[in-house]
């Protein structure tokens, strides 16, 4: 008995970390990397591990640590504040989705409680995989970033009302909505009686634990807390992650957050991939033979109809078409929590599997596509809108505003760093032209009486009427690698050298960029690093010329390659 569970174990351990590292490497969705191994070591792959009782359980507990958490981040007052793109483009974009599917699969004869269940799960996408994709492009504070993710946050909240409903029909042989009704005025009633009561309890609870200063005890508390709730909310008739999620929506704002979410982050991240791993264990890729077609229509539901939707959404709100069909592109795929309702209708029998097994397997795939849609989703800016208008009106803004400069700055993006920069300029008294395209920072820069124009700094027409031909040096301060070699490309292609510095996130893409031909070059971690460095020697008593020689040896120590090119 132990030999077998421990091989079952060990299979589910190794090819989860195999499959995981292959999703990294390609800088896909690690959900993806779980399902792919669930799907390999379950009854329709090697069947190295059977799906139990015990592996649904633990399941199930990852389930509830999500949801806890989602519940700790969820804040009132934040919600109120982005009201414009949480609850109003939330509900529209949820509520359009939903009620969309669900009524034209009313109509073809699905049940109705099925048809709202699959509107629901399209409706959601994977807030971990965008907000990691537009993290890594920098369009967490674009236009487009904000609107979307206003919405994937109104998704995530909008899971609760879906999981009671789940809950409710998997109880009752057909449709009855006072039964819906009442489940949904009990989790109403929860939430407040958690709100009022049990809010401050938790609370005391750990303040108990931290003023003991035991972490072991703090972890236990926190632990207590989220499977208590869960407890509680199951005995009231509610499914276990609605009492997760009220819970952690007591404690979320409180002085023990952020502490109680690193504690618990472990947890979470290791049951959740198991969540993922038991979904790919049920997936039947025998069906995509049976069900091609089918499978092909529910992708197209997810990459056509539900960007279309959302594009509508963002036209109603006074969006741009650019903004709004980009959105429409970056939400255009499945989530985990569609995931998370399709499964648990699977698992109660609500769903039959020749239903669901083909939605599940559009949805993983186009899950699986969502970071290369997010990715090339700027593509739309040159096939919507006015491309040829905008280039020119900044054209003219550059023209009005280089027509004097020479042997100038040409500063390529003006955020957080480049504001910075910009200041230096200023104070050193050094002429110099910014260029920004993200809408916001650009607002912010201009209000703090910079010199910069709207624009994209990669195209060719918006350098050349910056005077890039007579400036002296280019500072790029984005991190979007073919953006950035554009930009190097043009300038080495002027008549005079001009010097070109380069900030980039971090140190991977610095042979591409020396070869670009980056006179300078920052990688954000080293920069830092090396910085701090410094500063550590010259207080510890070195010399300025001690100090500066132990770093220039260890900057050359850890990349060789550039030899005079990187600043501290």
């Amino acid at each position: 008995m132990t030999e077998h569970l421990l091989t079952q174990s060990l299979s589910m351990i190794v090819l989860s970390a195999v499959a995981v590292g292959l999703f990294a490497a390609l800088r896909m969705p690690a959900a993806m990397g779980y399902l792919l191994a669930g799907l390999a070591i379950g009854p329709h792959g090697l069947n190295l591990v059977a799906l139990g009782d015990d592996t649904l359980f633990l399941a199930e507990l990852g389930l509830i640590f999500l949801m806890f958490m989602v519940g700790l981040e969820f804040s009132l007052t934040t919600l109120l504040a982005a009201r414009a793109d949480v609850l109003v483009a939330g509900t529209l974009q949820v509520g359009g989705t939903l009620a969309t599917i669900a009524a034209a699969l009313w109509w073809l004869g699905l049940d109705a409680r099925i048809a709202i269940l699959f509107g629901g799960a399209v409706a959601m996408s994977s807030t971990a995989v965008s907000m990691k994709q537009l993290a890594e492009q920098g369009e967490i504070s674009s236009q487009h970033g904000r609107f979307a993710i206003g919405i994937l946050l109104f998704q995530d909240i909008a899971t609760i009302p879906l999981l009671v409903a789940v809950d409710s029909w998997s109880r009752q042989a057909s449709f009855d909505p006072f039964d819906l009704m009442g489940r949904l005025a009990l989790a109403a009633i929860a939430l407040i009686a958690v709100s009022i009561i049990a809010g401050p309890l938790f609370r005391t609870v750990l303040a108990g634990a931290s003023k003991s200063r035991s972490n072991e005890l703090f972890l236990l508390s926190a632990l207590f807390v989220a499977l208590g709730a869960a407890y509680f909310a199951h005995l009231a008739g509610l499914a276990l992650p609605i009492g997760a999620f009220i819970a952690g929506m007591a404690i979320g704002g409180s002085d023990f957050q952020h502490r109680v979410e690193d504690d618990l982050r472990p947890f979470r991240d290791v049951l959740v991939g198991l969540f993922f791993v038991t979904v790919g264990m049920q997936v039947d890729l025998q069906l995509v033979a049976v069900f091609p077609y089918t499978i092909l229509a529910w992708c197209a539901v997810f990459l056509f109809g539900k960007a279309f939707i959302t594009f509508v959404v963002g036209l109603m709100l006074g969006r741009s078409a650019a903004i709004a069909l980009r959105v429409g592109v970056i939400l255009a795929h499945g989530g985990e929590f569609g995931l998370l309702l399709l499964t648990l209708a699977l698992n109660t029998g609500l769903l039959p599997s020749e239903f669901g097994q083909p939605v599940l397997i559009a949805l993983a795939i186009t899950m699986g596509l969502a970071p290369l849609l997010i990715q090339h989703s700027a593509l739309l800016d040159h096939l919507v809108g006015n491309r040829r208008d905008r280039l020119a009106a900044t054209e003219t803004a550059l023209g009005a505003a280089g027509t004097s400069l020479e042997r100038h700055v040409v500063l390529c993006g003006c955020g957080r760093v480049g504001r910075l920069v910009a200041t230096a300029f200023e104070a050193a008294k050094i002429p110099f032209i910014a260029i920004e395209c993200d809408l916001a920072r650009f607002r912010e820069a201009q209000r703090q009486g910079h010199t910069i124009v709207h624009g994209d700094a990669a195209h060719r027409r918006i350098l050349s009427a910056a005077g890039l031909a007579k400036s002296r040096l280019v500072v790029i301060t984005f991190d979007r690698p073919s953006a950035v070699e554009r930009i190097l490309k043009f300038a080495s292609e002027q008549q005079m050298a001009i010097s070109c510095l380069v900030s980039a996130a971090d140190d991977r893409d610095i042979t591409a960029l020396v070869g670009a031909g980056a006179k300078v070059i920052f990688p954000e971690n080293l920069a830092a690093g090396l910085a701090l460095a410094d500063q550590s020697l010259l207080l510890c008593g070195l010399t300025q010329e001690e100090a500066g020689r132990i770093v220039t040896a260890l900057r050359a120590e850890l990349n060789p390659e550039l030899r005079e090119r990187v600043g501290i």
